[in-house]
């Protein structure tokens, strides 16, 4: 297999990536991994390191070779690997890393190098179409643990006013089974203490599950019936086997405090592209009812600085955005194309003039 990606520091551009595989490879089965480059041009030149390692130590790991390829081996099935180029003169000095690639062990396809892990959204449920509902994908090929949580009482020490007094998390696979549920996590919550985040109120649900790869939703709703303020949160508990990919949630917006906020933690080893999405109008065609009309999306970093705002895509992107190939079908709703370093972010959806509705916000890797 052949793949091609581009280069920041090698003047030709281009890396190419030779995989050597076999589809029928057992678990637990080692593999090699061939990957060239073109070369350099500057005349003191004087070889290449190929960098690589897991999503918990990226370049844990160098190879230093003289030629433009170089063969890693015995990595673990199942695993991602990220893996980037630099080149280092007589002097001894070394240029910056390549754009990196990213492979799961024993697929037949490179996948995004950025990490998308402890994914939330906070916003207003309600009953019925109003409920919170967090989708996301499990890529890779070998089965990933993941931790899931529904907060609401506790989030009354944060300050916040108006919330869920007792969350119910279900969830469920691409096919629409229920694959688990909670309703007070500590009924069953000896595991997710053991990993640090436990919910502070016994009224909050949590899972923590194993699941193979595919499309999963979880569904945030209120026991009670009476609605409130919720948080869904989800943590990748095994980030070097496979990857958390696509991020959605969707919920209903209101006004004030109780707008959708979608938060993601971005690791890694490099800047990432990333194209962040506000979805409303279009949500009629599946069948929503109250959409909202008109989502803007903001961008926050972790200090609370405002990154990037949109208000209909194609007024500022517009062409980035058609670039991606996931441009919304609605002029109305929003879109920011970025490339953000390691770290952590929120987006803000609200409605024009603190309109309300039911609203989709998207985190998708770009590769």
């Amino acid at each position: 297999m052949e793949l091609l990606m581009n280069l920041r520091n090698l003047p030709s551009a281009t890396l190419l990536v030779a995989l050597l595989f076999s589809p029928l490879l057992p678990t637990g089965h080692a593999q090699d991994l061939t990957l060239t480059w073109n070369p350099n041009s500057e005349p003191d030149l004087a070889g290449y390191r190929l960098h690589y390692g897991t999503a918990l130590a990226p370049y844990q790991s160098l190879l230093d070779v003289q030629t433009t390829e170089a063969t890693v081996s015995n990595l673990k099935f199942g695993a991602t690997y990220t893996f980037a180029v630099t080149g280092y003169n007589t002097a001894g000095e070394e240029g910056a890393y390549s754009a990196s690639i990213s492979y799961t062990v024993g697929s037949d396809r490179v996948i995004p190098p950025a990490v998308l892990a402890n994914i939330s959204t906070r916003a207003f449920v309600r009953s019925g179409e109003n409920v919170m509902i967090g989708g996301f994908i499990i890529d890779g090929i070998v089965p990933k643990k993941v931790a899931l949580r529904a907060l609401g009482p506790s989030l009354a020490g944060a300050g916040i006013s108006g919330t869920m007094s007792d969350p119910v998390l279900q969830l469920i696979d691409s096919s629409g089974g229920v694959v688990a549920a909670n309703d007070s996590w500590n009924v069953a919550g000896e595991e997710i203490s053991a990993y640090g985040i436990a919910p502070d109120d016994p009224w909050e649900a949590a899972l923590v599950l194993t699941l193979d790869p595919g499309s999963y939703s979880a569904i945030v709703s209120d026991q009670s019936g009476a609605g409130g303020v919720g948080l869904f949160e989800l943590y990748d508990l095994e980030a070097d086997l496979g990857r958390v990919a696509n991020i959605s949630t969707r919920s209903r917006v209101e006004s004030g405090d109780n707008v959708m906020i979608g938060g993601f933690i971005l690791s890694g080893a490099t800047a990432s592209k990333l194209i962040v999405r506000a979805i409303g109008p279009s949500l009629s065609a599946q069948g929503v009812s109250a959409v909202l009309a008109d989502p803007s999306l903001e961008l926050y970093d972790a200090y609370g600085n405002l990154i990037a705002l949109n208000d209909n895509w194609r007024a500022d992107e517009g062409s980035d955005i058609i670039e991606t190939q996931l441009a919304p079908t609605d002029d109305r709703e929003s879109a920011v194309v970025t490339t953000l370093f390691p770290g952590a972010y929120s987006s803000v959806v609200r409605g024009a003039n603190g309109a309300a509705g039911v609203a989709l916000v998207e985190v998708y890797a770009l590769n």
